[in-house]
């Protein structure tokens, strides 16, 4: 059995994500200091953004 799916994931924009993928629009990388420190900045990051 096969199943095709006719719906599509866009950008508010109405620009599609197939076969291009999702565009990262925010960068986070971990410092010397954070990783000494064991925090993890991704996570940080994604609870702010989420908050805001």
């Amino acid at each position: 059995m096969t199943a095709i799916s006719g719906l599509g994931i866009y950008y508010p924009n109405e620009k599609g994500t197939q076969r291009t993928g999702i565009s990262i629009d925010i960068q986070v990388k971990p410092t010397l200091q954070s990783i000494r420190k064991g925090d993890d900045p991704l996570i940080q990051k994604a609870i702010t953004f989420i908050n805001r």
